[in-house]
């Protein structure tokens, strides 16, 4: 009896560390993703600058903690059904080549030619600028989120 009630703690353990490490994992690798995005579309200057270094890694945590929030909802069949958690599990490379996918989608939104031009108006003036492809990049950024938060070592 008290062998059976140390093995469920240490799953237990073992089950936060997986999670906690999910969690990690996707907020590093979308962090790193957001200011890759925020560090094509740098113009140069030092009000431009500030904002790089002060508020984009400030609103890259906060878009990474919500999608992690938006793809675990999305992703809470594959854990709270065990049928499904164990065909994951065991197909463990899914989740790797569905983060693989989006990182290939987001670097195509970056192609020459993929991207999308913008025109607005500045002061008076209209001003034309390239953005990646919306559609390619928020897939992309959701298939990477959702491939590494639900990425799960092999029994």
């Amino acid at each position: 009896m008290l062998f059976r009630s140390r093995q469920t703690e240490l799953t237990k353990i073992i089950n936060i560390a997986t999670i906690i490490f999910q969690v990690g994992l996707t907020i590093g690798t979308t962090f790193i993703l957001y200011m890759l995005f925020a560090m094509f579309d740098y113009q140069g200057g030092i009000a431009n600058f500030v904002g790089l270094t002060l508020f984009q890694p400030f609103l890259a945590i906060l878009l990474s903690i919500l999608t992690i929030i938006v793809c675990g909802l999305v992703g809470l069949p594959i854990r709270l059904n065990k049928q499904i958690n164990t065909w994951w599990r065991t197909h463990f490379y899914v989740s790797i080549l569905i983060g693989l996918l989006g990182l290939v989608a987001c670097a195509i939104s970056l192609m020459p030619g993929f991207v999308e031009e913008i025109t607005y108006r500045m002061d008076g003036m209209d001003m034309t600028q390239t953005v990646p492809n919306q559609i390619l990049s928020i897939s992309g950024w959701f298939l990477v989120a959702i491939g590494t938060l639900h990425v799960y070592p092999p029994k």
